[in-house]
């Protein structure tokens, strides 16, 4: 176990860890024509900005502006910038925030879905997927990644081959596993169950597992309820704020939210408490105040 990863467990022993909140949804709000990965080149002070207000909110881990930054993702979203380009830009406005700050902060190398689901595609492989994801992993973990964030996963094959090269990447970097929920409860939304989930996972020894996005933040305190039956590992949780209207309003307000988030922090389940989609400095603010009245998952 390295230096960063016993630090880590030892702060999940004692605290519910905050984690930031939306990074794409703060960055482009409701606008589809740009990929916020690509803003961390373009706008730099702004993404660097937004982690500062994230840290001073109290928030411990910092995600990584990257989403969609695995070349096949890049490649299916039409930008020319590159996957190197954009980690480098990525990781450097969040050690940036990180100097400007007196605080133990932890940076997580996001790693997205992919666009192409290996599961569904017929035009493509398991060594092409494998060696888009070592791309973006090594370029992570090149430019100082604390954390291998695996998130939003719908393709569970997808997030094991991402795993296995974290591992054969940098097999000392925690690895945190976070899947996008159905409605119906119990279910993965591309309808595998969470006990399988955590079965096909929890071989990967990561540091954490649960739940972000999906639809709000009830979908997600059910779901961790049932996912604390299936593993004892600390549990990552960082709900969206609900699903937008037309007009890409999200419904649930910061109250609203961590109130959800307290029923499951007054039970013992979180260990790791953020936000997706929609979510903003103030509800980092918000559930890292709550957050601080309760112990972490034991």
């Amino acid at each position: 176990m390295n230096s960063v990863e016993q630090r880590l467990r030892e702060l999940l022993d004692r605290h519910i860890i905050v984690a930031d909140s939306a990074i794409g949804t703060n960055l482009i709000g409701t606008r589809r024509d740009i990929l916020p990965d690509t803003l961390s080149l373009s706008d730099a002070d702004r993404v660097v900005a937004l982690y500062e207000t994230s840290i001073k909110a109290g928030a411990t881990i910092l995600t990584s502006n990257t989403f969609l930054s695995d070349p096949l993702s890049l490649a299916s979203c039409g930008t020319t910038a590159t996957c190197d380009e954009i980690v480098k830009g990525a990781m450097d406005a969040m050690k940036q925030a990180r100097e400007r700050c007196d605080k133990e902060l932890f940076l997580a190398g996001s790693i997205g879905p992919s666009t192409r689901n290996i599961s569904l595609a017929i035009d493509l492989t398991e060594d092409e997927l494998r060696a888009s994801y070592r791309t973006l992993i090594e370029a992570l973990h090149r430019e100082g990644a604390d954390i291998f964030l695996i998130e939003s996963i719908t393709d569970v094959r997808n997030a094991e081959i991402a795993a296995e090269e974290c591992h054969k990447v940098a097999p000392e970097r925690p690895i945190i596993f976070s899947a996008t929920l159905s409605k119906i409860g119990g279910l993965l939304v591309s309808g595998r169950p969470i006990e399988k989930f955590v079965e096909d996972v929890t071989k990967f020894e990561p540091l954490a597992i649960g739940f972000n996005c999906s639809h709000g933040v009830k979908n997600i305190v059910d779901n961790i309820e049932l996912l604390a039956r299936f593993t004892t590992l600390p549990i990552y949780a960082a709900p969206s704020a609900g699903m937008p209207d037309s007009r890409g309003k999200y419904p649930e307000s910061v109250k609203k939210h961590t109130e959800s988030l307290r029923t499951a922090a007054e039970r013992g389940l979180l260990s790791i408490v953020g936000g997706c989609c929609g979510t903003t400095v103030e509800y980092t603010r918000s559930i890292a105040q709550m957050a601080r009245h309760y112990k972490p998952r034991k």
